[in-house]
């Protein structure tokens, strides 16, 4: 890439998002709802999704809005994931790399169209899509990518475009993971080879992966990676979290898994939240309130939880190697597509 064409070329950071305040979160769950990347019906309901999303946002939005005021009335993965974005534009700066890193949220603002008109009106020619979902999931990153071309189309928009797919390994990012780990593990009291460690993704029906989607294989590479530097003498486990619905999800859950490992006596458990980058509802409710409350209802004395990478300067970097690497790529939507 030639140092004149990193002008006209711009990164773009994609985000499932989240409601900011109470008053957001049905909009949210109904934006959320309609994707059919995320809520994936059987071909013959596909025309019934959008009452689907207005239904079941409707009905959900009562209980949803008690798990945002729990963590302060709203999400805080907006402001988070702005300031990844402004960290990974000093980090480019700072390796002479000098473009412009925009934000696009799926199901909030700054939303998909926002972020692709900001990107024509720079007049950036060439885009570099990186999600901030490690492991690729149908669900995460190729909805990020559909939200972008569905924008790009409605404006008229025909950047080149490099996608990061995944980086579930990447030593920068297993780097941060490892690191907050560690640190959550220094505050027990239990001896390390007596602290069990959950690596906690966010779940996913089964049907996507039978479809192929690559992200149970991917959360194992990453726990793999991260075990490699961190070397825990302790049990380790991987469980997921967040179901939704009647259908079949990866297994275990994190919930039951807790309760078995209080069943089985165990009085240490420290939580990774594996595949989030930011804090979220996940993490600031489902983990630390809801599961804290299983743990201490099951017997298990010292219960902790190693925080998400947010803008830890190894992810950082990690986000700037992939956006270097890119540059050397052939783009795979070129312009006019």
């Amino acid at each position: 890439m030639q140092p004149d064409a990193l002008p006209r070329t711009g990164v773009v950071l994609t985000q499932v998002g989240g409601p900011d305040d109470l008053a957001a979160v049905r909009p949210y769950l109904r934006s959320f709802f309609s994707d059919p990347d995320l809520i994936r019906l059987p071909r013959w309901l596909k025309s019934l999704q959008p009452a689907f999303a207005w239904s079941l946002a409707t009905i959900r939005a009562p209980y949803s809005r008690k798990l945002y005021a729990s963590i302060g009335g709203g999400s805080p993965i907006r402001a988070q994931t702005q300031a990844q974005a402004s960290a990974l534009s000093a980090e480019l700066r700072r390796r002479g790399m000098s473009m412009p890193v925009l934000v696009a949220m799926r199901h909030s603002q700054p939303n998909s169209l926002a972020a692709m008109r900001a990107a024509r009106d720079a007049g950036l020619t060439r885009l570099i899509v990186i999600g901030l979902f490690p492991q690729y999931s149908f669900s995460t990153t190729l909805s990020g990518m559909t939200g972008l071309k569905n924008a790009m189309d409605a404006i008229g928009y025909r950047p080149e475009v490099v996608t990061v797919d995944e980086y579930c390994d990447a030593p920068r990012f297993v780097e941060a993971v490892a690191d907050v780990t560690a640190r959550a593990l220094r505050a027990f009291a239990t001896p390390p080879e007596q602290v069990h460690l959950i690596f906690s993704a966010h779940g996913l029906p089964m049907s996507y992966i039978e479809e192929g989607d690559p992200y149970e294989a991917h959360v194992q590479r990453s726990v793999a990676a991260v075990q490699a530097v961190l070397r825990h003498p302790g049990p380790i486990h991987t469980s997921y979290q967040s179901k939704l619905g009647p259908q079949r999800w990866l297994e275990p859950a994190s919930d039951a898994l807790l309760r078995e490992l209080g069943e089985q006596g165990a009085k240490a458990v420290c939580m990774v939240p594996i595949a989030f980058v930011s804090e979220h509802v996940e993490t600031l409710n489902e983990i630390d309130i809801q599961y804290g409350d299983i743990a201490k209802r099951s017997g298990i004395a010292e219960f902790h939880r190693a925080c998400a990478v947010k803008c830890h300067p190894a992810y950082i970097r990690c986000l700037a190697d992939q956006t270097e690497k890119a540059l050397t790529l052939t783009p795979l939507v070129p312009a006019g597509t």
